[in-house]
């Protein structure tokens, strides 16, 4: 992935719970279905995400050839799927998603502490 993708990545963290959402079905279907082609139908709903800013997310991430995309026909609608660079991606982004909380909550209680200080 280059950089600038990881940065939209890192940016914009709600693009990373669809991703995982995606993923996380996909395992699920698996563990159910050991035949299942994998395909999950779209989501119209993701825990955190708005649902407004779903359309553009899956845009995105088709984009950035993390989330590929079948038509099933009109009635069945449209299914996904992530690829092997999206899962691939996946724990990286996490792993620098957790670090980046991390380092701010630091941050933030340095400048608890540095507002105490002056506070006494």
């Amino acid at each position: 992935m280059i950089d600038f993708e990881q940065e939209q990545m890192l940016e914009n963290p709600e693009w990373c719970l669809v991703l995982r959402h995606y993923s996380q079905m996909q395992v699920q279907v698996k563990e159910q279905d050991p035949e299942s082609d994998g395909w999950i139908i779209r989501q119209n709903e993701v825990e955190g995400v708005a649902v407004e800013h779903l359309p553009r997310i899956h845009g995105k991430l088709i984009a950035f050839d993390l989330l590929k995309f079948q038509l099933a026909g009109r009635d069945a609608g449209v299914f996904y799927k992530v690829t092997n660079a999206g899962n691939k991606m996946l724990p990286r982004l996490e792993k620098k998603l957790r670090k980046l909380a991390a380092g701010q909550d630091a941050d933030h209680a340095s400048e608890i502490d540095q507002d105490y200080a002056k506070s006494a």
